[in-house]
């Protein structure tokens, strides 16, 4: 159940009391126009006194609850607010990295020997002897990445050596 309809549902019990409260308090009038002498009157005002003070104590509590669901949303739908905003930003950052990724990617298709720098702080960091696990935590990437761009240089060393033989 959404906070919205427990709020309204709260809304009418707090409505349904208070016809309830009116209904008993017009019999009451009507029974206090009439009335019996002796003790049982004073006996059954005492109980409608101890129901209006009832009543009226459940009426306080449903009411503090709307007033706290109230605050709980308006809470709630600030957070949100926030959190859409926040992620909005996010969206925005990422296009923006995606398109100069793509711009650079096409100006690598020119030349596909060409590392970027990524590439190059991975081939720099295993010069330096780290090994594939600390090159991926250090450069916050997964490690298969790191050991496709290590595999390609040593292939493209090989390929390089072979073409120098011959």
């Amino acid at each position: 159940m959404s906070t919205t309809t427990e709020l309204q549902l709260l809304m009418f019990a707090q409505i349904g009391i208070d016809i309830i409260i009116i209904v008993v308090f017009i019999f009451v009038i009507r029974r206090l126009r009439y009335p019996k002498k002796g003790k049982s009157f004073d006996k059954t005002v005492r109980i409608l006194e101890s129901l209006f003070t009832d009543a009226d104590k459940i009426a306080q509590q449903f009411k503090v609850q709307l007033e706290e669901k109230h605050h709980l949303i308006k809470r709630l739908n600030e957070q949100l607010d926030k959190r859409i905003g926040s992620l909005s930003g996010l969206l925005q950052r990422a296009d923006a990295l995606l398109s100069s990724h793509a711009q650079q990617a096409a100006d690598t298709e020119c030349d596909p020997l060409s590392l970027n720098s990524q590439e190059r702080q991975i081939i720099a960091l295993a010069g330096e002897g780290y090994d594939l696990e600390e090159i991926a935590k250090r450069l916050s990437i997964p490690k298969e990445e790191v050991k496709l761009v290590l595999d390609l240089k040593q292939k493209l060393s090989q390929i390089g050596k072979e073409e120098g033989l011959s």
